[in-house]
């Protein structure tokens, strides 16, 4: 052999044996290059000595309903229902009907398309048209040669305004109030505080201040509580509460004068109660009394005046001082 024959000889052995392409073993077992084999829940397969595995495919199940048959992934219709088998398991949601184009005005919407209508706009919703009034767009505004849109506040100077579809509106601008330094203290403006015996607010800077208002106590008076201010009788004595302190005075009482058997009173100080009488009472002591007007009886009696016989002749009263009768004066 020629050495150019014995190089294509070397050539061709090295392409058979490159060309060959070898078996995988795999958990002690030889499989054949390209078999498919599985292992347990993987598939795998041999390619030239080495072995790829991934996970096996199984098979869904079909569906049984209603005694009929549905294999995976089918779907169907049951009266009202649209159902789908998935693995042997029936699967359905309500049937979604196509709804009704409208008709309006000569012509003809698909539904939920909308539509203007001269100044309103209008949609179609299963064969129905509702129409609202159509907004349109608002228009901006020009000022001082500067435009501004619908909506758009804007500063001018001492003013602030707005531009409202075209028109602009101005208003005086507020300023924000300045707080106020009291004492090396900062308040903010409307604040009110306390400066020992004073009540203080800033008011823009500056501070006002005032006397500060304390609440007035109540009065304890023979072991009763009353409030500032109220008023009571005690015995002989009318009485009120100031600030803690309780003032009385002498508590008036009516004189009553009689005339013609009737009582007619007017405010005087009333004398020491229960004085005894300047005359003796009469004998033998009388048990009822001939005077209409008792009330005036007991009044003359008491007071100790001198008043007619024509008034009260002989009366006699259980509350009386002495004898507790009221005589003839």
């Amino acid at each position: 052999m020629t050495p150019i024959q014995i190089v294509f000889l070397l050539a061709s052995l090295c392409f058979r044996a490159s060309a060959t392409k070898h078996p995988c073993t795999y958990k002690e077992k030889i499989y054949q290059d390209g078999q498919t084999f599985i292992d347990v829940y993987s598939e795998c397969k041999c390619d030239d000595g080495k072995v790829t595995c991934s996970q096996r495919v199984y098979p869904k199940n079909p569906c049984t309903y209603k005694e009929k048959i549905y294999q995976d992934g089918q779907t169907f219709i049951d009266v009202y229902s649209e159902c789908t088998c998935n693995d042997g398991q029936v699967t359905c949601s309500q049937r979604a009907y196509p709804k009704n184009p409208c008709t309006y005005k000569g012509n003809n919407y698909q539904d939920g398309q909308t539509f203007i209508d001269v100044y309103s706009e209008c949609k179609c919703d299963d064969g129905k048209v509702t129409c609202s009034q159509r907004v349109y767009p608002k228009n901006p505004c020009t000022y001082k040669e500067i435009i501004y849109q619908d909506g758009q506040t804007f500063i001018d100077v001492y003013s602030e305004c707005k531009c409202d579809d075209g028109q602009v509106t101005c208003s005086q601008r507020v300023y924000p109030k300045n707080p106020c330094t009291y004492k090396e203290k900062i308040y903010q403006d409307g604040q009110t505080f306390i400066d020992v015996y004073s009540e203080c607010k800033c008011d823009d800077g500056q501070v006002t201040c005032s006397q500060r208002v304390y609440p007035k106590n109540p009065c304890t008076y023979k072991g009763n509580n009353y409030q500032d201010g109220q008023t009571f009788i005690d015995v002989y004595s009318e009485c009120k509460c100031n600030d803690g302190q309780v003032t009385c005075s002498q508590r008036a009482y009516p004189n009553c004068k009689c005339d013609n058997e009737k009582a007619t009173c007017s405010q005087r100080v009333c004398p020491i109660a229960n004085q005894p009488p300047t005359n003796p009472p009469p004998t033998p002591l009388p048990t009822t009394c001939p005077c209409p007007d008792t009330h005036c009886c007991r009044v003359v009696w008491r007071y100790g005046g001198k008043k007619r016989t024509s008034c009260c002749p002989q009366c006699r009263f259980t509350q009386d001082t002495w004898g507790s009768d009221c005589v003839h004066i």
